[in-house]
């Protein structure tokens, strides 16, 4: 018993010493390999040392799960700084809709209300990870691609940040039309393998954001579309490029789709309309969303009014609720 016990020990020295070399970028990580080292080395190994070998064996757990969390945070810190070289046309200015506050009126209160949100999606994200969000309501017309649009903008404007703002809504692409982008190649002909991701990508008047548009459906049907290794590798392919993604999908009271497109992002985000959304329906929407095991980041309540000191009108803001 004592040379097995003695063997698990030096190979699982080893394996520690081999893992802690992947999470030096990672203080925490590397303290829990540091950890879990000294606790192997400090095994004792005379007498009956049964006791011995369930030690190892609980450590070589522990150091399984370690290992996976460095796969999962190499994963999740692709680096986004690199050059992303696209071959789409630029939107100029003129074509970005007039509802979009964030750029048209950037000293505005309601701008001001988009940049809380920003602020609050930025707060959630503390390891600064790309992340992909996935923004729906439950009927349509509650401001959810308004919402896409002017998000995006108030995110780029932090210009370290590389943006994407994605129009998943195949049946009515209000995204795509907001940028006059109806007819540009999209998401469709990525995902049906007819172009390539630098095809799609459309700057949007600054070159750190950028639209990515619905595309020709054709006679592809969207659960064709989003399900299957195509869809896994777009989004894959969206995350390792980006710092965050904004994705518009269709409500979740009227089509299946979202339960396909949110898994394949990091949350979701329900935007609400006051005094229009029914408190059941939205119950609903969150039980759809749960039962596809996705994870919602809050709510954005919009249409929602108050006097704002030293003016006389009253403003139409959106307010973040988690």
């Amino acid at each position: 018993m004592g040379r097995i016990a003695d063997a698990l020990k030096r190979a699982e020295q080893e394996r520690a010493q081999r893992m802690s070399q992947h999470s030096s970028d990672d203080p925490r990580l590397s303290t829990d390999y540091s950890t879990a080292v000294d606790a192997i080395n400090n095994v004792e190994l005379i007498g009956p040392d049964t006791d011995a070998v369930a030690r190892v064996e609980q450590i070589s757990q522990t150091l399984s799960a370690l290992s996976a969390n460095v796969a999962s945070s190499s994963t999740a810190s692709m680096p986004t700084s690199q050059p992303f070289i696209v071959t789409a046309e630029p939107i100029s200015s003129e074509f970005v809709a007039p509802e979009v506050i964030a750029f048209h009126e950037p000293d505005s209160p309601m701008a001001e209300r988009y940049r809380s949100a920003r602020t609050r999606l930025l707060a959630g994200n503390k390891n600064s990870h790309p992340r992909i969000f996935a923004l729906t309501s439950s009927l349509r017309g509650e401001g959810k691609t308004l919402t896409v649009s002017n998000l995006g903008f108030s995110l780029a404007e932090l210009r370290h940040l590389r943006i994407a703002m994605i129009d998943c809504d195949f049946r009515k692409p209000g995204l795509s039309q907001s940028f006059d982008a109806g007819d540009k190649l999209g998401l469709a002909e990525f995902l049906r393998g007819e172009c390539q991701l630098s095809d799609i990508c459309v700057p949007v008047v600054r070159d750190n954001l950028f639209l990515v548009p619905a595309g020709n459906l054709g006679s592809s049907h969207p659960s064709e579309l989003l399900t299957g290794a195509s869809a896994i590798a777009a989004f894959r392919a969206i995350n390792e490029r980006f710092h965050y993604g904004l994705i518009d999908t269709p409500p979740t009271d009227t089509t299946a789709d979202i339960g396909m497109i949110a898994p394949l992002c990091h949350s979701v985000v329900i935007v609400i309309r006051m005094n229009r959304t029914p408190e059941h329906v939205v119950r609903r929407s969150v039980r759809i969303l749960q039962a596809n095991r996705v994870e919602i980041a809050g709510s954005l309540l919009v249409g929602y009014c108050e006097k704002i000191m030293s003016y006389t009108d009253t403003y139409d803001y959106y307010e973040t609720r988690t």
